[in-house]
């Protein structure tokens, strides 16, 4: 078995910071190379002044020798030759970084252009070749398993339905393992999802007319030009049916839980637990750790997906949440989790507009959607004006348009399909930190968890990954950063040698809260 090892991109160590202080270096060589051009310049002046020249005549041989002093230090082995350097330097300097991000800009365009090209083909070829296929296929397999009957046509339309019922048992485990080895697969195909829309609209004419229709209802631009106008198109083609809230509203019971015998979170490990210190379960639970200075660190954790019904229930982690959340809609969890935040605030006296206590959201799969969804909304940043961290696992929220102000750390698996259904990559930037785990080799002793498209999504093995980030913070720039940025956070666990545990302020006590939500009608 191999050693086990995750892979740190963005954050201070990335590229985006890299190309950042390679901005800031060209403009300051030149600067100094402008000042040592000037500093050549005066050097030269020294040679045409007239008490040099008239102590030429005095002490020739001196003052000859001081004039070439002069000339070795301000001309082009000196001052003005470094001048010219550092002239060409930064203009290497800033060259560097614009090609870089041309060579980034064509490469993701022409990625993008072979997506587009993929999903249009496999669009077409969905309603052309493998329905059909497949269709034969079942109806072929039933006939074989057909036995001599009375009632031929009953015994055979069975045969069709067994053979339908066995398919996800027979042909799940086969996928998972197939995806979980080549999980670019699923990405480049949900990457090209507006090419896939036009593609079943050329394949199947009818199908393609009710799309552009509902899409048209919807105010949609149809055929979509982006990953993103396709997927908001999906809660349109259901026809208000499926994924779709209207006429429901949240509602949330608050259910305060004892913090006797509870410590706060200490590492990356602790906010992804599925039963650490700030986990809720399949509850929102809101924790309020007390400060030093009187203030408040709130950590917020998200439950993930519960139910994969296609209807809207009475559970809204459920597929309409997710759908939703993909097309960048407001959901009720998102509602939920706003009204859920302040409530815990008002119960410590926290809760005045205004108060910028430090919050945390954080979330395993549709949770992690909607803490990013949190915080790209204005809704929960004006009613929250302290976010400054996100922390997801197993999430797809490339696509989410978090502020550069908030601090994000992403951990996936390299096998795990779900991070891969926004067709998007985690941006490179100083804020947003994404550790990958390749699973093949490195289980750990997970026997829960092997590396295919479901096993590598487990909350349980996305645990012990986030313990091999703790373990990697002490020696990575950019985890190191996020930990130090952090502190509110996970400090509070942590015994400091000289001072002892830090205590918090007179008379403030540490809050847990959990919230059960679910969905109700708006009538009652």
């Amino acid at each position: 078995m191999s050693e086990p090892g995750i892979e740190v991109s963005g954050g201070a160590g990335g590229i985006a910071v890299a190309l950042d202080a390679l901005d800031v270096a060209a403009p300051a060589l030149r600067a100094v190379a402008a000042a040592l051009a000037d500093s050549a310049a005066d050097l030269a002046l020294v040679l045409a002044d007239p008490a040099l020249v008239a102590a030429a005549l005095v002490a020739p041989g001196r003052t000859a020798r001081t004039g070439a002093a002069l000339l070795a230090v301000a001309g082009p082995s000196g001052l003005l030759g470094t001048s010219l350097h550092l002239r060409v330097l930064a203009g290497s300097v800033a060259a560097a970084a614009e090609l870089y991000r041309a060579g980034e800009s064509g490469a993701r365009q022409a990625v993008e252009g072979v997506d587009r090209t993929a999903g249009l083909v496999l669009g077409v070829a969905v309603p052309t070749v493998v329905l059909p296929v497949s269709a034969a296929t079942v109806l072929g397999a039933a006939a074989l398993r057909t036995r001599p009957s009375p009632v031929w046509l009953g015994a055979y339309v069975g045969s069709v339905i067994g053979v339908v019922r066995e398919l996800p048992s027979r042909a799940g485990p086969r996928v998972g393992r197939v995806l979980g080895e080549h999980p670019w697969v699923l990405e480049h195909s949900v990457a090209g999802a507006e090419g896939l829309v036009v593609g079943l609209g050329l394949g199947s004419p009818p199908l393609g007319l009710y799309l552009a229709d509902r899409a048209d209802r919807a105010g949609l631009r149809s055929p979509p030009r982006t990953q993103a106008e396709a997927v908001a198109g999906v809660p349109a083609a259901g026809g208000g049916h499926v994924p779709d809230e209207a006429g429901l509203e949240g509602e949330g019971r608050a259910h305060p839980v004892s913090t006797a015998g509870r410590r706060p979170p200490r590492g990356v490990s602790d906010l992804v637990a599925a039963d650490g210190p700030v986990s809720g379960g399949d509850h929102v639970r809101v924790t309020g750790i007390p400060l030093t200075d009187g203030r408040y660190a709130w950590v917020v954790d998200v439950p993930g997906t519960q139910t994969f019904s296609p209807r809207p229930g009475t559970n809204p982690w459920d597929q309409t949440s997710n759908q939703l959340l993909e097309a960048h809609e407001r959901t009720l969890t998102m509602t939920a989790v706003t009204a859920a935040l302040s409530d815990a605030r008002a119960r410590t006296g926290r809760g005045a507009k205004g108060v910028a206590d430090p919050v945390l959201l954080g979330g395993h799969s549709q949770g992690g959607i909607t803490a990013a969804a949190l915080a790209a909304d204005p809704v929960f940043r004006a009613q929250h004006p302290g976010l400054s961290h996100v922390v997801t696992t197993g999430a797809p929220i490339g696509g989410v348009p978090v502020p550069e102000g908030v601090s994000v750390l992403s951990v996936e698996h390299v096998q795990d399909l779900v991070p891969a259904l926004d067709g998007a990559r985690n941006p490179d930037r100083a804020a947003w930190v994404t550790v990958r785990r390749d699973l093949r080799g490195d289980l750990r002793g997970a026997s829960d968890a092997a590396p295919t498209a479901t096993g590598a999504h487990s909350a349980r093995l996305y645990e012990s990954t986030g313990a091999l980030v703790d373990e990697r913070m002490v020696t990575d720039p950019s985890l190191l950063r996020w930990r130090e940025g952090a502190g509110d956070f996970l400090d509070a666990g942590r015994v400091d040698a000289q001072h002892g545990d830090p205590q918090p302020a007179a008379g403030a006590r540490p809050v847990v809260v959990d919230y059960e939500v679910r969905r109700v009608r708006r009538d009652g």
